[in-house]
């Protein structure tokens, strides 16, 4: 079990799936992709479980690979949305490290405290924001608004673009992403 002070609660949340038109196939890439990250990832202490049909969250114990994983998640859906709210502090209850849920605390309050932000403040019909974070640490006002230029800059990315990101935050060199996607160097950077 891992010892209990501030973990990350994450919590995702596809945009307007109940629109998709192979929802069911969104679904089965959401699932994998899921599963896959919670394998790799050392820091995911409760893993990537959905939770509400288009909603998901996990549990962190460290910011290690967070948001990579968020970016691979983004690449690996694409050109649905996702939108992820984070939040950082303590858990009242053990974490339950086969799934994520029966789990509460501060973390998870913070968490879908972010999340209806998000989705108040980001309608269908605006590009979402993709990343809020929210604690009891005054820093996170100085944090959100980076997030959400980030936000806002990637949300038009296409999937090479996304891909280009994940591969650079796994350390990948250029020439080599470059021969993965069949592109020029010139194209990743």
């Amino acid at each position: 079990m891992v010892e209990q002070g501030n973990v990350i609660a994450v919590i995702g949340d596809l945009v307007a799936s109940r629109e998709l038109p192979k929802r069911d196939e969104v679904q089965r890439l959401l699932s994998e992709s899921l599963a896959s990250l919670s394998e790799r990832n050392r820091a995911i202490v409760s893993p990537y479980t959905i939770t509400l049909g288009d909603e998901f969250q996990a549990v962190y114990c460290s910011a290690t690979g967070l948001f990579l994983d968020l970016f691979t998640i983004l690449r690996a859906l694409h050109p649905v949305r996702a939108r992820f709210a984070l939040g950082v502090g303590p858990l009242t209850t053990p974490i339950n490290p086969e799934q994520s849920l029966g789990m509460d605390g501060p973390a998870f309050h913070w968490s879908r405290s972010a999340m209806d932000r998000l989705k108040e403040q980001f309608s269908r019909k605006t590009r979402p924001g993709l990343f809020l974070m929210e604690g009891e640490q005054h820093e996170f006002r100085l944090v959100n608004p980076s997030l959400l230029l980030i936000s806002h800059i990637c949300s038009r990315w296409k999937r090479n673009r996304l891909r280009v990101l994940e591969l650079l935050m796994r350390g990948w060199q250029v020439d080599r992403i470059a021969e993965d996607l069949h592109v020029s160097q010139q194209a990743v950077y």
